[in-house]
């Protein structure tokens, strides 16, 4: 496939959507150096609606340089597509973590994965980013398994509005706001999405699916996640597997009502240990 640019050549399709496709490309760089990179695709349906919008997102992750982001390389217009080229992360996404470990992942990694994944939200926040669309899917594993959020920003502006009414991908991981018709977003919608995918790191499962058929719709799952987070998730599974303060955080990240949920800040206060890991990996990295 000619994707328009002679300097990538396509490997094999890693995933497609609505949007379009995301391929593993082979960028040469000069007569002897190459190196593999993530394209994704955008098929512009509505020029008109969606290329400006597209544009103001690729300049806001252009802006962002850390490591645990997928780093944007730069973007391209070519026979009505818009063309991502962002890093690849060779190792997969914490859906293949969760499939392989059924019964959850160790506490070192569980610490690991999520030190990673709040530094990088951390970042995005302060940064006045929103994710909206926090899921094992989109946490991808580099090399060395460090998480890397994708799938910021773009697929959110491409998208409609309001969530699809079919389809458990993203709403099993919705927080009820965003669900909801007139519900505020805020930065703890990210900490609800967050919140399950630890939870499901440590049960190898949504809390939710479970009561749920395929194609619910959004009411549907809404319906559900209200019965079941109010007035907290049950984390009995966890405190059964792990340490005490795993369930303590599930529980009060993953909260209904918004204004009760924690915030990032005091997530990262509520145990000592956690505290002092994050901390300390903020001194490891260089950018």
């Amino acid at each position: 496939m000619d994707l328009g640019d002679p300097n990538l050549r396509p490997i094999r399709v890693l995933g497609e959507g609505s949007f379009g496709r995301v391929f593993l490309c082979i960028q040469h760089e000069g007569r002897h150096q190459k190196k593999n990179v993530c394209v994704k695709r955008i098929i512009i349906k509505n020029p008109k609606a969606e290329l400006a919008l597209i544009k103001e997102e690729i300049y806001i992750i252009s802006q962002l340089r850390h490591p645990n982001i997928v780093q944007f390389i730069r973007s391209f217009n070519h026979a009505g597509t818009v063309n991502i080229v962002m890093e690849y992360a060779p190792n997969g996404t914490l859906r293949n973590v969760i499939q392989q470990n059924k019964l959850g992942v160790d506490k070192a990694r569980l610490l690991q994965y999520f030190t990673d994944m709040v530094i990088g939200l951390e970042y995005l926040h302060i940064r006045h980013v929103i994710h909206r669309d926090i899921k094992p899917e989109n946490m991808l594993l580099d090399l060395n398994n460090r998480v890397k959020i994708a799938d910021f920003g773009i697929s959110n502006v491409h998208a409609p509005s309001k969530p699809s009414q079919t389809g458990l991908g993203t709403p099993l991981y919705m927080a009820p706001e965003i669900m909801c018709t007139d519900g505020k977003i805020d930065f703890k919608s990210d900490i609800w999405s967050l919140g399950l995918v630890i939870y499901e790191l440590c049960i190898g499962r949504n809390p939710f699916a479970s009561l749920l058929r395929p194609n619910a719709s959004v009411q549907s799952v809404h319906n559900v996640v209200m019965a079941l987070s109010k007035p907290k998730l049950d984390c009995q599974l966890m405190r059964i597997r792990y340490d005490p303060i795993w369930p303590r955080i599930c529980e009060q990240m993953v909260v209904y009502e918004q204004e009760k949920r924690i915030c990032l800040p005091d997530l990262l206060s509520m145990d000592s240990f956690i505290t002092l890991t994050v901390y300390k990996q903020y001194f490891n990295y260089s950018y």
